[in-house]
């Protein structure tokens, strides 16, 4: 009829009153009965007409808002025919219909993108729900674990008991390491976790990484230190004797000779010395057994502002004496911890007494120790000086046993403490610029 729906309604309303004036004069005026009929069922006719029409219109937009609904943004809306605003009206609907599509399908790229990055990885992906279902497990940790698929993070128990338990107990931002066997074969996995949200559903994602061939080469690595630093030791006790041995049986000449007394003399400071040499190298393979052989820690709630403060007191003659300014930055608040106190004592003693050797002969020697709380819920502990500073080359060396730059120094005071840290789950960490400083962190 007309292309404007204003103009529709417009002329049905207009047409409704007309029937109706005319079935009221019909009735008030007249006795035509048939007429009055008819009127009456033009007007009915009239209603049930404008209810359909605005009612196709109304069908339109619930189809729309249901397309939305289920996500069906496949139809398309032609309102041309039926004016200018319903023409901009299903315009709308269409334009929008398309954003949608143009949504789901960058949606879905960004998906298989990252569905591909991590099938792709190495390293194994296992993401997790609040009540332990397992929401992704990449072809990765497939193939670490031998297993197809698992539905809940429990069935790690089936693969190794201790597996579950670390990543039952793996906090966020932490790393742990644990040895599982899978079909008779021992495996270590370097564990990793963080926490997310998706669609207010809390997950938490972990990744799984055979560290197998970097143990092995750390082991060797390690190995051939281990042999350096004692066949330098042997060495220098053993050429000493050998020397002394020689000597000796110089000394003493043919068989069934008689000696002098000075001769005697000498032969006996030789032997003094070769016992003494061998004592020495007995010592050495003590200490580095009993660096080797460490007790468990007895774990008990620590301050780390309480260790800090101790160390202050009983170091306080040593700064004095070494005019040393000795500084805390302490937390705020307790910075309580799981430690052994003896054990992590020691180790702050040791980092203390090497910030005082390096600032030793400094003018405005500054020693500072320092304690605070991550983001991540760790204890941090500093000890900086503003001393000599250790140059690069030589920062991964001063945690080998034995090694020092000292002439007085033992060089296990570093690897010991390193040992410590370990067996706290924790690490110590070493900053240093020659001429500047040096700074030691232990988070644990």
């Amino acid at each position: 009829m007309f292309k404007s729906f204003r103009v529709n309604i417009t002329f049905r309303i207009l047409t409704i009153i007309a029937l109706v004036l005319a079935l009221v004069y019909c009735v008030t005026q007249t006795e035509f009965y048939i007429t009055m009929f008819i009127v009456f069922v033009l007007i009915v006719l009239a209603v049930v007409d404008m209810v359909r029409y605005v009612n196709l219109t109304n069908r339109d937009f619930t189809a729309f808002l249901l397309g939305i609904k289920y996500e069906d943004f496949s139809a398309t809306y032609s309102g041309h025919h039926k004016g200018k605003t319903f023409g901009e009206l299903y315009d709308a609907f269409n334009q929008i219909n398309r954003k949608f599509l143009n949504i789901r399908a960058e949606k879905e790229a960004n998906h298989q993108y990252l569905q591909t990055i991590v099938e792709a990885v190495e390293v194994g992906l296992l993401c997790v729900d609040e009540k332990g279902g397992i929401f992704l497990m990449n072809k990765a940790l497939q193939k670490l674990l031998h297993k197809p698929y698992l539905v809940h993070v429990d069935a790690l128990g089936q693969i190794d008991e201790k597996l579950l338990e670390a990543v039952k107990n793996l906090k966020t931002g932490e790393r742990d390491m644990v040895k599982i066997t899978v079909e008779n074969k021992s495996m270590p996995l370097a564990l990793q976790a963080t926490e997310f949200a998706l669609r207010n559903q809390k997950l938490k994602l972990i990744s799984f990484q055979n560290i197998q061939g970097e143990l092995e080469e750390q082991e060797l690595e390690a190995w051939q230190k281990l042999i350096r630093i004692i066949r330098h030791e042997i060495m220098n006790s053993i050429t000493p004797i050998v020397s002394l041995t020689s000597t000796i049986d110089g000394m003493l000449g043919e068989k069934g000779e008689t000696i002098e007394a000075e001769t005697a003399d000498d032969v006996r400071s030789a032997i003094s010395a070769i016992r003494n040499r061998s004592e020495g190298l007995m010592h050495f393979t003590e200490t580095y057994r009993n660096l080797t052989r460490l007790p468990a820690p007895k774990f008990q709630l620590v301050d780390a502002n309480d260790l800090v403060t101790r160390i202050q007191v009983l170091f306080k003659p040593v700064f004095d004496k070494n005019k040393v300014a000795f500084q805390t930055q302490l937390s705020t608040s307790p910075v309580i911890f799981q430690a052994d106190v003896e054990m992590m004592e020691q180790v702050i003693i040791n980092l203390v007494k090497n910030a005082i050797d390096a600032t030793k002969g400094k003018e405005g020697a500054t020693v500072t120790a320092a304690t605070q709380r991550s983001k991540d819920g760790k204890t941090i502990i500093t000890v900086a000086d503003n001393g000599c500073g250790i140059d690069k080359d030589l920062i991964e060396q001063i945690f080998v046993p034995f090694y020092t730059t000292k002439d007085d120094g033992s060089g296990i005071g570093l690897s010991l403490s390193r040992q410590i840290l370990r067996l706290h789950k924790g690490r110590i960490g070493v900053q240093s610029v020659v001429g500047e400083g040096t700074i030691f962190t232990l988070t644990i």
